[in-house]
């Protein structure tokens, strides 16, 4: 008698055990889902402005994007023909006063690095740099918008032609 009020109990609790059952492998199965997702999901681009146009004219985006471009702008001013003295070239490189942006840049000349500058901060000019190996000829002056915190390079790079006269 004993083992027919243990079968019966049993048989009761089977349906039970497998509701729950499911419900964990249920429950698993959506923690994975959401760590998947999670994790490999693409990370948005620290340079990257997300908007969403929906409802708006027009007028509206093309004045939101005009905000955009105006808010993300670096003005870039460089000497086009710097002078070589002494080892030291005048780049006249100017971060303007309304500038956004920190900067900073380097001066290049066959595939090599002559000068990397530090912060240049808006309103800041650096007129001469010392470049020993600079000669006269074609060089580059690469401005990047330089990262508030860390000081690194952030942002498209651009790069101006210049050529190095004495």
């Amino acid at each position: 008698m004993g083992t027919h009020t243990e079968n019966e109990g049993n048989a009761k609790r089977r349906p039970v055990r497998i509701v729950l059952a499911v419900l964990l492998a249920l429950c698993l199965v959506g923690a994975g889902a959401l760590a998947a997702w999670h994790f490999l999901a693409p990370k948005a681009d620290a340079g990257a402005t997300v908007t969403s146009f929906e409802g708006m004219s027009d007028d509206e985006i093309r004045a939101e994007l005009d905000r955009q471009v105006e808010e993300s702008r670096m003005t870039i001013s460089v000497a086009s023909k710097p002078q070589l003295q002494n080892g030291r070239v005048r780049v006249n490189v100017v971060n303007a006063q309304d500038s956004r942006f920190s900067q900073i840049f380097t001066l290049e000349q066959d595939g090599k690095v002559l000068y990397q500058s530090g912060i240049v901060s808006p309103g800041n000019t650096v007129e001469w740099v010392d470049a020993a190996d600079a000669h006269t000829g074609e060089a580059t002056i690469t401005v990047s918008a330089a990262d508030a915190e860390t000081g690194k390079a952030t942002g498209n790079p651009q790069s101006v032609t210049v050529e190095i006269v004495e």
